[in-house]
C-alpha cells in the first residue's frame, strides 16, 4: 500500500502512474486531464447538492482539482459543472432503471452524490452521506453496475488504492503479464 503523501503529491503520483501504463499498456499518452481549483461558490453547489459539507478528503481534492478526465478508462472524477451534464442525469437515470428492474435500494434516491462516472463505463463512485461521522469523512462507495464492490473511508483512501492497484498492473506489464491476470 502506498504510503501517506500530501494529497498534492498523491495526485502527482497517480498522474504520473497513469502516464507510464499508458505508454507501457497502449504505446501512447492519454489526456488525463486535470481540473482547475474549484472556487467556494462552486464548492457550495456540491454541498448543496449533498445536502451537508463535503466530506473533507473530497473539499481538498477539489481546492486542488475541479474534476479529473479519464481516471479509469472513461470514467472522470466529476467536475462540479459535470453535474448537470446531460449525459451525467441520462447516466444516473439509467442506473435508477437497473437499480429497480434489480429490486435494489438506489442510494442516489437517497442523497447519494456521484464522484466518479463514465459515459460508457460501469464504473461509479459515489459519497454515502449516510455515513458522516464526527470528523465530516464519509464512505466513499465504488459499483460496478449496481454491485458494491468496496467502500472507502475517505476519498483519500480511494486515491490512495486507485494508484496501488495502478502500479501492480505496471509492474505486470513490464513483466510481460497480461492486465486481466494482474488485476
Amino acid at each position: 500500500m502506498s504510503e501517506q503523501l500530501p494529497l498534492s503529491q498523491l495526485v502527482e503520483q497517480l498522474a504520473e502512474a497513469l502516464r507510464i501504463y499508458d505508454q507501457l499498456a497502449f504505446d501512447e499518452e492519454y489526456d488525463h486531464r486535470l481540473g482547475g481549483p474549484c472556487s467556494p461558490k462552486q464548492l457550495a453547489v456540491l454541498e448543496k447538492r449533498l445536502g451537508k459539507p463535503l466530506p473533507p478528503s473530497y473539499k481538498a481534492f477539489l481546492e486542488l482539482h475541479n474534476g479529473w478526465a479519464d481516471l479509469s478508462g472513461d470514467a472522470k472524477l466529476l467536475a462540479v459543472e459535470d453535474h448537470t451534464a446531460e449525459w451525467v442525469e441520462e447516466h444516473l437515470a439509467d442506473l435508477e432503471e437497473v437499480f429497480a428492474d434489480l429490486d435494489q435500494e438506489n442510494p442516489f434516491e437517497h442523497g447519494a452524490l456521484a464522484v466518479l462516472l463514465g459515459e460508457d463505463s460501469n464504473q461509479v463512485l459515489y459519497i454515502d452521506p449516510h455515513t458522516a461521522r464526527a470528523d465530516g469523512e464519509m464512505d466513499f462507495v465504488a459499483l460496478d453496475i449496481t454491485t458494491e464492490e468496496r467502500r472507502f473511508p475517505d476519498f483519500t483512501s480511494f486515491l490512495v488504492h486507485k494508484l496501488d492497484l495502478l502500479r501492480v498492473m505496471i509492474d505486470a506489464q513490464k513483466k510481460g503479464i497480461p492486465k486481466s491476470d494482474a488485476e
